[in-house]
This record gives C-alpha cells, sequence and structure tokens, in this order.
C-alpha cells in the first residue's frame, strides 16, 4: 500500500522531529493541511525528509456552491497562493472539498455555479503542475441543504463534466452507505488518491482502520484488482490519536 499521513491528524503543531518520524514508520507522503497555522514550514519539513507532498485545499467558509462572488473571489485568491506553493515544492495533487446549496430549493442553480468554478479550479491547478481532485461528501440527512456531491451517481457526473479527478473518502462513503468495491469500479481511472479512516457507519469519526466497524475492509485487495496505485493517506482524529499511537497501530505497521 502506497502509505501517506494527512497533517490534520498530529494538529497544528507538527515539528521536523514528527515528520522524520513518519518518513521512518515507512510512510511515503503527507497530506499538507493550509488551515494549519504553520502549513508552510510544514511543506518544508515534508520536502526536507524525502516525502511525497499533497495538500488539502482549505475549506472553511469558501462554498464552491455559494451565491456570493466575494465568495467566489476568496476561493480563487486563496487556492492560487495554495497551488503556487505546492508547485514551488513539487507537490502533485491538492484535495478540494465540494460546497452546498442555502436551500435544497436552490440545488440546481447551486450545482450549476460549483461546475463553473470547480473546472475554472482544475484548468488554474494544472497550469501550475497540480492535479485536483474532488472529494465525495456526507450528505445532509435532514434535506435542509443540498451537499455536493451527496451521492456517488452525482459525484461521478461532476467529476465527468467537469473532467475533473477523484479522492474518494472512505469514512464519507461509509457513512453515505454506498458500497466500497463498486464505488471504486464506477471511478476507474477517475480515482488518484484515497482518504482512509474508520467509523461507526453512521458518523465521520476518522478512526484509525479496523478500530470502527472496519468500514475499509478489503480495501487494499480492490484497488489492488483495479490497477490502483495512487496513494492511501492516513486522515485520522488528532483528538482522540497522538502521532505515536497512529505510526504503532497495526494497520500502519501491516
Amino acid at each position: 500500500m502506497n502509505k501517506w499521513l494527512s497533517i490534520w491528524g498530529i494538529k497544528q503543531d507538527a515539528t521536523a522531529e514528527d515528520f522524520m518520524k513518519i518518513k521512518e514508520a515507512g510512510f511515503v507522503g503527507v497530506e499538507v493541511w493550509p488551515e494549519h497555522k504553520h502549513a508552510v514550514q510544514h511543506l518544508e519539513y515534508a520536502q526536507q525528509n524525502g516525502l511525497d507532498i499533497g495538500l488539502h485545499l482549505p475549506f472553511h467558509d469558501l462554498n464552491l456552491a455559494s451565491p456570493f462572488q466575494a465568495v467566489e473571489d476568496l476561493i480563487f485568491e486563496e487556492n492560487l497562493t495554495w497551488f503556487k506553493l505546492l508547485q514551488k515544492y513539487n507537490g502533485g495533487h491538492a484535495v478540494i472539498h465540494g460546497g452546498s446549496a442555502m436551500a435544497s430549493e436552490y440545488r440546481k442553480e447551486a450545482e450549476a455555479l460549483l461546475i463553473k468554478r470547480l473546472s475554472i479550479q482544475r484548468a488554474i491547478a494544472r497550469e501550475h503542475g497540480v492535479e485536483l481532485l474532488f472529494e465525495n461528501q456526507i450528505p445532509d440527512g435532514l434535506n435542509y441543504m443540498h451537499i455536493f456531491p451527496s451521492s456517488v451517481e452525482e459525484w461521478v457526473s461532476i467529476l465527468h463534466e467537469t473532467n475533473t479527478k477523484a479522492c474518494l473518502d472512505t469514512g464519507h462513503l461509509a457513512v453515505l452507505g454506498a458500497d466500497l468495491r463498486e464505488t471504486i469500479e464506477k471511478l476507474g481511472d477517475k480515482l488518484v488518491s484515497v482518504h482512509l479512516s474508520d467509523n461507526d457507519a453512521k458518523s465521520d469519526l476518522h478512526l484509525m482502520p479496523g478500530d470502527g466497524n472496519n468500514t475499509s475492509e478489503g480495501l487494499e485487495g480492490i484497488l489492488q484488482a483495479n490497477g490502483y496505485t495512487g496513494p492511501v493517506v492516513f486522515e485520522i482524529n488528532p483528538y482522540k490519536y497522538t502521532l505515536e499511537e497512529i505510526l504503532q497501530h497495526p494497520s500502519v505497521k501491516a
């Protein structure tokens, strides 16, 4: 397995020593979180330790489906900054969240905005040598708003319409209740990255694999059967696990 670690999983103040430990534990890459106050330093630490680098683009208050031009402007400004930094550090991919309609009644209008913006962002990312990846999300169970994408079918449709690659979050998929094998087969060569965590199939708990309902059981074999060779990014709850607990977990050492 091509093991990566999301730096979200080790909180804000990761040190150079932490990145050295990550490398020594057998991880080949890291996904840096720009919302961390020392994110640029984390890029530096990753490069110093010979780790491959990806980004999880900022998403708090940055709704790709927002009706407001000011939000679009901020998204484009923020992401451009990080695309340039990722290019500087020879990174490969950047994961972007979708967005949500202000109310379910505005789903069509919001979807049109999301598709337009995602297409533009993908093109800008490629201009800077970055592959933009669109991640599956967990729908709003009360249907007050429509979260993009709210189903595997909607996700695949948007991926094809915008010519964007996919980041599959196994925890999100488990809460959605979609089948892991069928989803990977539907994604085909669109699948470029996997976010790995476990949960109780009810909430996105970001547990270590096997510490929940074992929702990603058989993942490695399914990926191999579908010719997948990309990163599998452990995206783990930093408020439940220490870095040492993550690095010593059986799923990492296997």
